[in-house]
């Protein structure tokens, strides 16, 4: 949706406003990649922490093993969150819970197709406009 606001504004700009429309339009698409994976993060922290469907697991329902000794906080679910958008893969985190699994598939899916389809078409656009 940025990338058409910036083509539409391109028509009917000229010199420094369209520059701050491109820098704004950029800002708009890197905060956006940004919010999807924090919202991911917060939803792996509220599937560890929430209470488990399976039977015989404990009250809390887990489903990822971290590396150390501390019980995991909100920067060790952005950490894997944001792992998963950039490569959309795992790095030393284990996946331990069906449910859990079903999440990061999902989010690596998601990942891949905004890393490849909207990107490259920004800088498609971007590249046709300067």
């Amino acid at each position: 949706m940025a990338v058409g606001f910036l083509v539409s504004v391109k028509r009917s700009q000229s010199g420094g406003h369209f520059i701050i429309h491109l820098l704004l339009t950029l800002m708009t698409v890197v905060f956006s990649w940004m919010l999807v994976h924090t919202v991911y993060g917060l939803r792996y922290a509220h599937a560890f922490y929430g209470d488990s469907d399976e039977p015989g697991m404990n009250r809390h329902a887990g489903g990822l093993i971290f590396p150390g000794d501390r019980p995991p906080d909100y920067f060790d679910f952005a950490y894997f969150s944001f792992v998963i958008g950039m490569t959309c893969q795992v790095s030393d985190v284990q996946i331990t819970s069906r449910r859990m699994r079903h999440i990061t598939l999902f989010h690596s899916v998601l990942s891949f197709g905004f890393n490849t389809m909207i990107l490259a078409l920004l800088i498609n656009t971007v590249s046709g406009l300067l």
